[in-house]
């Protein structure tokens, strides 16, 4: 068949704050053509809100292919104890429990950045994130580099006089055997206040790349109850790096833009 190319832009947008709790909007609109003059668009849409003690998740997940809607997905994950319980409301209501210690995205950003600090370079979890229809768990392997000490380029100089660490998160399905090679990962530089630049989703067939267009640093105010809107929506637009054999099916709600996607 013909080549095919994808273009498309993200947009993040990250609210809250440790006493309100962490919402997240996030967007991925994907245009895939195979040179022939056929084209579809894929638009992913997913919030959340993680709660300030990673205690609840709750998260609504839409797919439009063309603007006709294939996927609707609301969920909300409680912990308890060691356990998640997870229900979903798709085509008809689920229900299932995850037996095992697991992290929310916001929480597994936030450790990034603590552990970036600290000079770890490996770190593992289970994440659970309500992408991939809101059923599955993943494995996550987190390496984090020296900190950069190149000056940072034109698109990254709004986000200001931050520390930044080059970092790759890898996804694997839970079935992942040892030598497996992840699902999914997805590169990119993590500033200390916790925007991304520099992203790179890795597909395995195909990569994509992209870069911050617009950075908007929302006002900051001091930890209360009202909602406190702390860091910025940002949008990427990724260029596709090679020819792709499949379009992505879903963006990761974790590290993407402002900070991280899948």
């Amino acid at each position: 068949g013909a080549p095919i190319n994808l273009k498309g832009r993200m947009v993040y947008e990250f609210t809250g704050d440790a006493c309100q709790g962490y919402t997240v909007n996030f967007r991925f609109v994907l245009e895939t053509g195979d040179g022939e003059g056929n084209s579809a668009i894929t638009d992913l849409r997913h919030r959340n809100f993680e709660s300030a003690d990673s205690r609840s998740f709750e998260f609504r997940s839409q797919t439009f292919v063309n603007e006709v809607q294939t996927e609707d997905v609301n969920g909300t994950a409680i912990r308890d104890g060691d356990k998640v319980n997870v229900k979903l409301k798709l085509t008809e209501d689920t229900e299932f429990t995850i037996d095992k210690p697991v992290i929310f995205p916001t929480a597994q950003l936030l450790k990034t950045i603590t552990e970036a600090e600290k000079g770890t370079t490996v770190f593992s979890d289970d994440i659970y994130d309500g992408s991939d229809g809101g059923q599955h768990v993943f494995h996550t392997s987190t390496v984090i580099g020296s900190p950069r000490t190149t000056p940072p380029d034109d698109s990254e100089k709004p986000i200001g006089n931050f520390r930044r660490w080059p970092v790759t998160v890898s996804y694997f399905g839970t079935e992942a055997g040892g030598d497996q090679p992840p699902d999914y990962s997805i590169s990119f530089d993590l500033w200390e206040n916790g925007v991304s630049s520099k992203m790179r989703l890795d597909y395995g067939d195909f990569v994509l790349n992209g870069k911050i267009v617009h950075l908007e640093l929302l006002p900051e105010t001091p930890c209360t109850k009202e909602p406190t809107p702390t860091v910025a929506p940002t949008a990427t637009t990724p260029p596709a790096e090679n020819q792709p054999a499949t379009a992505p099916t879903k963006p990761e709600s974790d590290g993407g833009a402002a900070e991280q996607p899948k």
